[in-house]
């Protein structure tokens, strides 16, 4: 070999074993679907934990993306189903046992071991719990929040209602159909929150969907308070979806909204005219409905680097500062106990209300473990029946029979 050969050859090798690995060098992107990418507060939270950590992570990449929520479980459904999974998995918490039920999810028990979550969150991370294995980190527990437009209650002289009665009343007065204003903002369409708005009027005054093993729709108890819901959606306007009815009343169409505290960035983002009169006050019932929002997990499918990365993003959300950033962008409470600053607290009052309506809440979602793993089909059956008030003159107690009798059926207790 000639002397020019050799140092081309040398010259050549020293540059492989300079470069690096094409396995090291490519980036490695990680697939996050969410309801939640476009919501105001929350998503500029997720963004923060995405650029936080990425710094750590360079060669990584978060795919962070909208899906809506009332498509949401049927496509992680499908694809879980179809091996298919995502690498970040986010599912609404009242979901997560369908896909706890199905293997798909990967126990984190000794993962959790390693960071302070027993001993800093709320108790109701127990509900990430499924046959004993702790498949999920809870991102979210709340109580339910009254939103009200002040000056249009001052306008039609009532109070902040204190009661259901009083609130049936003060909808009632203030809707004026012909000028385009309504003493309510729900959801009116099929929509899985349909569950969540009845929930407030059965677990707000101390009832439960099911009791002693067996349903109880055709109580008169329940019965009456699936009046006062179908009374009360009288007076929203019909074939809005849970967005489209955050956003009327956020432009000061509706006098009320009932929902979670994660509704409040919209409102700060509400016109000028409007946004000085949208206050919040507790929900006016004897109990404050809530539960558990959103959690994290990783597929059972996931190993290797990915599921060591996946564990990083996880870990990067729930440390203290991210916990604090957590409720200041969202106004919600963080599962982690005292994540905010008692400086903070002064200089954002609201939350006060927020993390008292958290610790007073009842979770107002199924605990039977047969209803919690069917979830999916509860709820659909529950947004069928109220859509049916909505929309037709038939008599509420002959639709929560036929609601009974179609669970007993679907999702038979026993």
């Amino acid at each position: 070999m000639t002397s020019l050969r050799r140092r081309h050859l040398l010259a050549a090798v020293s540059a492989t074993l300079a470069a690096p690995s094409i396995a090291h060098a490519q980036q490695i992107t990680l697939d996050f679907p969410s309801w939640q990418a476009e919501e105001p507060g929350i998503r500029e939270w997720w963004r923060a934990v995405i650029a936080e950590f990425e710094q750590k992570n360079s060669s990584v990449k978060v795919n962070l993306f909208q899906i809506p929520f009332g498509q949401f479980i049927n496509q992680m459904t499908t694809r879980f189903a179809g091996n298919n999974p995502p690498d970040i998995v986010h599912l609404p918490a009242r979901n997560f046992p369908s896909f706890a039920a199905q293997g798909w999810l990967a126990p984190l028990d000794d993962k959790l071991k390693t960071t302070d979550v027993a001993a800093t969150w709320t108790p109701l991370r127990g509900e990430m719990i499924w046959e004993s294995k702790e498949q999920g980190v809870l991102m979210m527990g709340y109580g339910s929040v009254l939103y009200y437009n002040e000056k249009l209650l001052m306008d039609a002289g009532v109070a902040v209602p204190k009661t259901a009665d009083e609130w049936l009343a003060a909808i009632e007065k203030i809707t004026k159909r012909d000028q385009g204003l309504f003493g309510l903002a729900a959801t009116s369409t099929e929509h899985p929150n349909l569950l969540v708005d009845v929930g407030t009027w059965i677990t707000g005054q101390g009832l439960d969907w099911l009791e002693g093993g067996r349903y109880r729709f055709t109580e008169p108890k329940i019965v009456a308070a699936f009046e006062q819901y179908r009374r009360a959606m009288r007076f929203a306007p019909p074939a809005q979806s849970t967005e489209a009815a955050r956003q009327i009343f956020a432009d000061g169409k509706a006098a009320f909204l009932r929902d979670g505290p994660w509704v409040y960035p919209l409102t700060q983002r509400a016109p000028e005219t409007v946004r000085p009169h949208l206050k919040m006050a507790r929900v006016p019932f004897q109990f404050v409905s809530g539960g558990t929002s959103n959690s994290l997990h990783m597929a059972a499918s996931t190993t290797g680097r990915k599921a060591e990365l996946v564990w990083e993003f996880i870990k990067t959300a729930i440390t203290p500062a991210m916990q604090e950033q957590f409720t200041v962008l969202t106004g919600s409470p963080a599962p982690r106990r005292d994540a905010l600053s008692a400086a903070q607290t002064e200089r954002l009052p609201h939350l006060k209300l927020v993390n008292a309506a958290a610790a007073e809440a009842r979770n107002l979602f199924p605990i039977v473990p047969t209803v919690r793993e069917n979830y999916n089909e509860f709820a659909r059956a529950i947004a069928q029946a109220a859509m049916r008030m909505q929309s037709s003159d038939t008599p509420t107690a002959t639709v929560l029979a036929e609601l009974q009798r179609n669970l007993e059926r679907q999702i038979p207790l026993k």
